[in-house]
């Protein structure tokens, strides 16, 4: 076991400190890595180069400290855990580890941040500080670990998908006292704010995301087909489905097979690495993660073990979780190019044309960016935290 995880249906304050024999463990399995070789020493379709998984090993085994990732962690942001009742498909109790930051400012607007995978509330560190301290719009910042990500306990069965993770992160954000707050999401931290918006939108304000995925329908494609879309539109599809015919591999395992996955990437924290080094480096736009950050980031996910966090899109991408009934909250988009990144042809996967994304919200603040990658709040944190305050602040002067 990593670290006790207390008790307690109510917010008590949480240090992160991990156990030695955890620590004594993780180091010696590095340490015993053995690397696969391919067929090339390039980084191909087929996954990431062997050397760049042999580095960082090395870096992991000699040079990374966990110990300083932690006292950062601790110094940086407050750290909470509580548990919140659980509600129809999935009954049981269920906890969560959160940093909660509060604004030093009177007018601060509540804010959730849910993360994606294959990160954690770590996600957010770059954004947290810049968002609760701005003098003229600033937000108390609520941060989870989603259930089997980070410090967050895994689920105990089945069910706890979107919908009832909605309702759940609604009874935590009452439980710290906010009856209406916003909601910022991405990756699959999106699909909890789309059912948001439906189970619980009497206590969200505003839904701010930086992923959208909006499917091409057939009348979409039968467009395209006579030469009658337009030139985004068209872009969008064939990234589209240049996505989700060569890069999508990783997420149908997750979603069919993540205990026989889990079974091979739980014992060895590289290979964990490794398997998610792929998809971060095709979707950062060319944005280069540190060892350090690739290290934590893989920590992050070994201390609960993959199965969790993989096992979340089997819940995730069951067809009736796919289908988002329209929602009327206010929302807002930003979009991030990928053209840098290495696979030319996945480059404007995430431009889902604006009018699509109206087809199932009701989208009042939409911007473009050509650059940033899937997780701008790392990438590009001044641009990202800019887009939050502006929809969040058009919220406010419109009296919503």
């Amino acid at each position: 076991m990593a670290f006790e995880f207390p008790d307690g249906p109510y917010p008590q304050p949480f240090n992160v400190e991990l156990d030695d024999s955890f620590l004594e463990m993780t180091l010696r399995k590095v340490r015993d890595y053995r690397p696969t070789f391919g067929l090339s020493d390039q980084w191909t379709i087929e996954g990431p180069p062997s050397r760049a998984l042999i580095d960082v090993a090395d870096y992991w085994s000699t040079k990374y400290s966990w110990r300083s990732v932690e006292r950062k962690m601790n110094d940086d942001f407050n750290h909470f855990a509580t548990t919140v009742p659980g509600s129809d498909e999935y009954t049981d109790p269920i906890s969560f580890h959160y940093i909660h930051q509060r604004s030093p400012t009177h007018n601060a607007i509540p804010l959730l941040l849910l993360h994606g995978w294959p990160s954690t509330l770590l996600e957010w560190s770059k954004v947290v500080r810049p968002l609760g301290e701005h003098l003229e719009q600033s937000f108390d910042i609520v941060a989870p670990d989603l259930p089997g990500f980070g410090l967050s306990p895994a689920p105990k069965r089945s069910g706890l998908g979107p919908r009832a993770l909605a309702r759940a992160l609604d009874a935590l954000m009452l439980q710290l006292g906010y009856e209406k707050y916003g909601i910022v999401t991405t990756d699959i931290g999106w699909f909890i704010g789309m059912w948001m918006v439906n189970e619980v939108k009497d206590s969200i304000i505003g839904h701010m995301t930086d992923f959208f995925i909006a499917p091409p329908t057939p009348g979409d494609r039968a467009l395209q087909a006579k030469g009658e879309a337009s030139t985004e539109e068209s872009a969008y599809i064939a990234s589209y489905d240049s996505w989700f015919e060569s890069h999508w591999a990783y997420a149908t395992v997750h979603a069919q097979k993540p205990l026989a996955l889990s079974q091979a990437l739980g014992d060895s924290p590289v290979g964990l690495l490794g398997w998610y080094w792929d998809v971060n480096n095709s979707t950062s736009d060319g944005f280069e993660y540190s060892f350090e950050q690739l290290i934590t980031d893989a920590m992050m996910l070994w201390i609960p073990g993959p199965y969790a966090n993989c096992r979340a899109y089997l819940e995730f991408f069951k067809p009736d979780v796919m289908d988002f009934p329209p929602s009327r909250v206010p929302t807002g988009v930003s979009e991030w190019g990928w053209s840098k990144g290495p696979f030319s042809k996945i480059g404007d996967f995430a431009f889902a044309p604006m009018e699509w994304v109206k087809r199932t919200t009701n989208l009042v603040y939409f911007n473009k960016h050509d650059e940033g990658g899937h997780f701008p709040a790392i990438c590009q944190p001044d641009l990202w935290v800019q887009d939050v305050r502006t929809f969040f602040g058009q919220l406010k002067e419109s009296g919503i």
